[in-house]
């Protein structure tokens, strides 16, 4: 049972296939499907579509791949659900495995519920075991098997004839007037409030502080994480912009050079190209993907693109760190690793800045983007020994 709702997309895989089964009902490829085609009895559903809703009995199984999906008529055996917006509404005779985003079970099923999504809500009252997996998790019907739930927020009401397992990373809650004939065992933040009218068969075991941390201690360790992953970007940055001037001195210095030695108006062109080629370059790379001839030069030339992003990136440290030494010193020296990995430093602390670390990082990357481009161009294409305009 606990394997259940690890193995949906399997399971999908090989049930959906009618060519491996000879007595199959399948539909697919339009957009919205409202299926209310009568079934044999001998036959399975399976369906695939954006939009789908099941008005008629299924007497087998009934797999169900879609965006919106709706069961609104019985299932006679096992049910697989696979979409966005899940709601069962009519009874299943087997096994229900459902797996999406918002799924609501509000009718009956006859066998064991495995269910996984970011808000789960079951209403039916299952009479086997039930395993759910969410982001929010709320039984409001009981349950008559053995019921395991993982969520952040767990929510349990109506009648549990045997044990129940939680592990919540935030807190659970139970209804008044629970009951749960069996033992309760659950993981969580907090303690969980129950109210006097809660009546719990079996021993009570509650693991908390010593093992999870509390809301306050997850909010630390969040902002804890944050800094850590802040530095070690910062550190990064910063080898990788001593590292290029290290390893291709006459390259960065060139650059550089395309900056503090040329007028204002150059800076200007190169800010103006850079913004062309990192906007133009998707624009391409989506043309060229719908085609099919095309698809293989787009993959080669997002790679490229990806790259270039990355240079520019790592380039526009170094010429911030080229700027602030030609404002500190009027001497016309190369550019050193102290230079770009002070510069790179800087740019970091800017881009703290919500808006205008952003935006100084986006016009550094373009002037970059626009300077690479032009003596990539001249490098490939012009061969000359002047300077690139």
């Amino acid at each position: 049972m606990k394997r259940g709702i690890f193995i949906i997309l399997g399971i999908m895989f090989f049930a959906s296939m009618p060519s491996i089964v000879q007595a199959a009902i399948t539909m697919g490829g339009a957009r919205n499907i409202v299926f209310t085609k009568s079934v044999p009895a001998a036959n399975n559903v399976y369906v695939a579509g954006a939009t789908i809703i099941i008005a008629t009995t299924t007497p087998q199984d009934l797999t169900v791949i879609g965006g919106s999906v709706i069961l609104s008529a019985p299932v006679r055996k096992d049910a697989l659900v696979v979409g966005g917006s899940i709601g069962v509404r009519a009874p299943i005779g087997g096994n229900l495995q459902v797996a999406g985003i918002r799924v609501s079970v509000s009718a009956p099923v006859s066998n064991d519920l495995a269910v996984m999504g970011f808000s789960v809500v079951d209403r039916g009252g299952t009479p086997g075991d039930v395993l759910a997996v969410g982001g929010t998790v709320r039984l409001l019907s009981g349950a008559r098997g053995t019921v395991t739930v993982y969520g952040n927020d767990v929510y349990l009401s109506g009648t549990f004839d045997k044990s129940v397992s939680v592990r919540a990373i935030n807190i659970l809650t139970l209804a008044p007037h629970t009951i749960i004939h069996g033992s309760l065992r659950y993981e969580a933040s907090e303690a969980a409030n129950i109210p006097s009218s809660v009546q719990i068969g079996g021993p009570v075991t509650y693991i908390g502080a010593s093992f999870l941390p509390t809301s306050q201690e997850a909010s630390a360790f969040a902002l804890a994480g944050m800094g850590i992953f802040f530095l070690v970007r910062i550190i990064g940055a910063l080898i990788v912009a001593g590292l290029f001037v290290g390893f291709f001195p006459a390259f960065t210095n060139k650059v550089a050079k395309q900056v503090t030695n040329e007028p204002f108006r150059h800076t200007l062109l190169m800010l103006l190209l850079g913004f062309g080629i990192i906007a133009a370059t998707p624009i391409l790379l989506f043309f060229l993907a719908i085609s099919f001839v095309g698809l293989g030069a787009a993959f080669i030339l997002g790679a490229v693109y990806v790259l270039l992003l990355l240079l520019a990136f790592v380039y526009a440290g170094i010429i911030s760190g080229a700027i602030l030494r030609k404002s500190f010193s009027n001497r016309d020296k190369p550019v050193t690793w102290k230079d770009a990995v002070f510069g790179m430093f800087v740019l970091m602390l800017i881009s703290i800045v919500p808006v205008f670390g952003m935006l100084t990082i986006w016009v550094l990357m373009c002037i970059a983007t626009g300077i690479l481009g032009s003596l990539f161009y001249h490098f490939a294409f012009i061969h000359r020994t002047s300077e690139p305009l």
